[in-house]
């Protein structure tokens, strides 16, 4: 999901000169949560972007992990929806469930309008 996050950060990038740094979870748990911590405290929305189901997933632990050390940053996630995903092919499937750069970039500009925040994000 690395492209996804890469091509979300340029359109940002491009749409709004908006600062973005990339920052890939190589595991689930332990979750690195310095580098978690580090990210949340400099930026304005936290963006995960997951090749799995959203309900109980990285993001999930994410925002639980934010929410217990009092860090308020929205996070903006990004995976499939917890329901039966029909066979295809991966890019249409992706398409159809917001699993895109463009999903992730308008739910970030959403995010941005709602705290009306000069933005920095880190996907």
């Amino acid at each position: 999901m690395f492209e996804v996050a890469e091509e979300a950060a340029r359109k940002l990038e491009e749409k709004g000169n908006f600062r973005c740094a990339d920052a890939i979870a190589r595991w689930i748990k332990p979750m690195d949560t310095g580098t978690l911590e580090f990210f949340a405290r400099s930026v304005d929305v936290v963006c995960t972007i997951e090749d799995h189901v959203l309900y109980n997933g990285f993001g999930c632990a994410v925002m639980e992990h934010l929410h217990s050390q009092m860090i308020n940053t929205p996070v903006v996630r990004i995976g499939w929806p917890d329901q039966f995903i029909e066979h295809g092919a991966v890019p249409i499937l992706r398409k159809k469930h917001g699993i895109t750069a463009d999903a992730l970039v308008k739910k970030c500009f959403r995010s941005f309008a709602k705290n009306r925040a000069q933005p920095s994000v880190v996907a």
